[in-house]
């Protein structure tokens, strides 16, 4: 970590694994970070509010507007906390920060391969205690804002996802459509980026990981209402968010 003392890295991710834990403001994150702190914070993190069950990965700020507003060229790779998996029919609270993707999850072997695929609804929570603290290396030190992700059906993996459509409403009103394509290009392009970023941040690859493939539609307030996220042939998923 060169000039940064192990300690002020163990201090900061004591704190912040609090805050993740108990779903509160994140600590003020320090002035010096790079991507690589970034990254060897995140791993960190991720040991500590994990604690080993790790449910996959996630890919973010797949969107090039998304990029740029936090200062960023390129996509982001996350681990997903098994604490966080929900079913379809959940019940949510709308709070600060808490956010809905529209994802597709892809369930892959222990050598990459896809075995299949589903709907994901992906909650994430941005919560920085300083606004001037929502930059890209800041993001990635906190794991991509990772929280919670509703799993839909798998089905098997199918060759081409590009007459897959995805319509999210909120008490019967659209909030977003999109391709299945939208991010990273759709579930293949998607896929082979994961693996080649997860290689490349020594992230370990498991049997029957869930792998999130970055939100297409966009990143929507989690508002109350009743919410439908239709994937036409390949299902839905249906949850509530409550004041």
């Amino acid at each position: 970590m060169g000039f940064w003392k192990l300690s002020a890295m163990e201090e900061l991710v004591e704190a912040m694994a609090k805050a993740v834990k108990a779903r509160e403001a994140l600590p003020r994150m320090p002035d010096n970070l790079d991507l690589e702190r970034a990254y060897a914070i995140q791993r960190t993190l991720v040991g500590v509010v994990a604690e080993g069950a790790i449910a996959g990965l996630k890919a973010g700020m797949t969107a090039a507007a998304g990029q740029k507003q936090f200062g960023l060229t390129h996509p982001l790779i996350g681990s997903l906390y098994e604490s966080g998996r929900l079913s379809p029919g959940t019940d949510l609270a709308a709070a600060t920060g808490v956010s809905l993707e529209c994802e597709i999850g892809v369930v892959i072997d222990g050598a990459g391969n896809p075995k299949s695929a589903g709907p994901v609804i992906e909650v994430p929570r941005m919560a920085w205690g300083d606004p001037a603290d929502a930059t890209g290396v800041n993001l990635t030190a906190c794991n991509i804002a990772a929280d919670r992700f509703i799993v839909g059906t798998q089905k098997p993996f199918r060759s081409d996802y590009a007459d897959i459509h995805i319509t999210l409403t909120r008490d019967g009103e659209t909030v977003c459509q999109a391709p299945a394509t939208d991010a990273l290009g759709g579930p293949h392009d998607a896929l082979a980026w994961m693996l080649d970023e997860a290689s490349l941040r020594g992230l370990e690859i498991r049997d029957d990981m869930l792998l999130i493939t970055g939100a297409c539609g966009g990143i929507h307030p989690a508002l109350p209402g009743a919410y439908r996220a239709d994937y036409g042939e390949l299902g839905s998923i249906e949850f509530t968010v409550k004041p």
